[in-house]
Order: structure tokens, then sequence, then C-alpha cells
């Protein structure tokens, strides 16, 4: 039950229903569900930190997640002005107005287990890559930059995502979801 509820979760398109869904509703719910379809190395912190670099409007749509759980931690919504505090981020949402920071923020994070998302970049730059396409907000996974930072991408998250870039061969390949 739990699976069809994410699989639900991860299929509303702008369009859903008679009611619309924001773009940035959209990505709030992805970032939501990262959170659980990631395995993170064992954390000794009592909360479990979703930051927002760089999009004012995706940081007011995550607020509605704040204090939810996450594999026991509380989950703790941070919109941040700068890259300063990044290292307390398990998933860092890169918004536009920072894409140009990536390797600057690649080089702070080293390979501490911190799950970069980003929209409308190349794959090879975060560990998870958004794209709307026909009204659909569709991701692709980077396997070499999840194993980096000690993450592992259930397969769930896997058999959802558009394409999968593996270590391995370094070439995305393609992951055909019914629609």
């Amino acid at each position: 039950m739990r699976a069809l509820l994410l699989l639900l979760g991860f299929g509303i398109s702008l369009a859903a229903s008679a009611q619309v869904v924001s773009e940035h509703d959209m990505k709030a719910a992805y970032l939501y569900n990262f959170a659980h379809l990631f395995e993170w190395p064992e954390s000794r912190r009592a909360n479990f930190h979703i930051c927002i670099l760089g999009d004012e409007e995706v940081g007011a749509a995550m607020q509605g997640y704040d204090e939810k759980r996450v594999n026991g931690q509380r989950m703790v919504i941070a919109r941040l002005s700068t890259t300063t505090p990044i290292r307390l981020c398990d998933i860092l949402y890169v918004g536009a107005a920072e894409v140009g920071n990536l390797p600057k923020i690649r080089s702070m994070l080293g390979g501490q287990p911190t799950l970069t998302v980003a929209d409308k970049v190349p794959l090879q730059s975060v560990a998870v890559a958004l794209a709307l396409e026909n009204q659909h907000l569709m991701f692709d996974v980077n396997l070499e930059h999840c194993e980096r930072a000690n993450l592992k991408a259930r397969q769930t998250v896997l058999g959802l995502a558009r394409l999968v870039r593996k270590p391995a061969d370094g070439e995305a390949k393609g992951n055909a979801v019914s629609r």
C-alpha cells in the first residue's frame, strides 16, 4: 500500500484532476519522497534536514513538510541564503539562482551523505536532476553521485526514474516508466 501511495505521489502532473498543482508543490513532494526512497548511512542526529538554496517558491512549498518523520528523525526544512550551512543538509535542492555554484557545492560537500537535487542541469552535476516534460515532473538519477555520497537509491526510485546513470559505464540508461 505504501509503495502505491509513493507511486501516486510521483505521478502528480500539472493538470492532475480539476485542481492545478504548481510546479513548486510538485518539486516539494518529490523532495519529501526522495527522503524515503534513498538510504542514508546511520546518523546520530535527531533531525533530517532538507535544505533549499536559491528557490524561494520551492522553499515555501516545502514548509508543509516541516516536522514530518523520516526514519525516526524529525524533518526540518531549511531555506538557505548562502552555501555555508550545506554540510548539515541530508537533501540539498539547488534552485536556478544557485546552479552556477554546483562545482563549489560539490567541492564543499566532498563525500558528505547529501543528496543533491536540481532542475534544468546536466545529470553529471547532481545526484538527481528534475525536468518538466509535457506537464509532468520527471527525474533522472546519477548513481555515481549517490555512491560518492554513500547513499543508496532504492529500487522503487530507480524504477520511477526517467534515466539512471550508472557509475560503471558512465552512460545514461533509459528506464521506461508507464504513465
